[in-house]
């Protein structure tokens, strides 16, 4: 792993081929978490338009406002949403269907088939 960037509730590590974000557990993520990853997801990955991988972790949920800056201002090429609960699918779910992000967007239970979907060819296309 490399460019390792904690901030207070998440890390964010390029591990690869792909941006890794890890929540920390049972966290309810606001909207200024949202900005905080976009942030220092630009300054680990200044310009690239990478897939990620996010461990939900048991999250509690994601407010709207967070959501939309994930939607709206999120600069990555596919996000795969990953956690085991029924609450890790319903706002993976959620966050699809009703904030329509711009990448292709798909949740699993676990990390290896999310990381398999997320680095096949066509999903994105990585800088030369």
């Amino acid at each position: 792993m490399n460019g390792l960037k904690s901030g207070r509730r998440f890390t964010l590590t390029l591990e690869k081929g792909c941006v890794r974000v890890e929540w920390n557990e049972g966290v309810t993520v606001t909207e200024q978490d949202a900005l905080e990853l976009v942030r220092r997801l630009e300054e680990v990955n200044p310009g690239r338009c990478d897939p990620m991988l996010v461990i939900l972790n048991s999250m509690v949920s994601v407010d709207a406002p967070g959501q939309t800056v994930f939607a709206d201002h999120l600069n990555v090429a596919a996000l795969a949403l990953v956690g085991p609960t029924a609450v890790d699918r319903l706002i993976a779910a959620f966050f699809d269907g009703v904030h329509r992000p711009r990448y292709p967007t798909r949740y699993f239970a676990e990390p290896e088939s999310a990381r398999e979907w997320l680095l096949t060819p066509g999903h994105y296309t990585p800088d030369m």
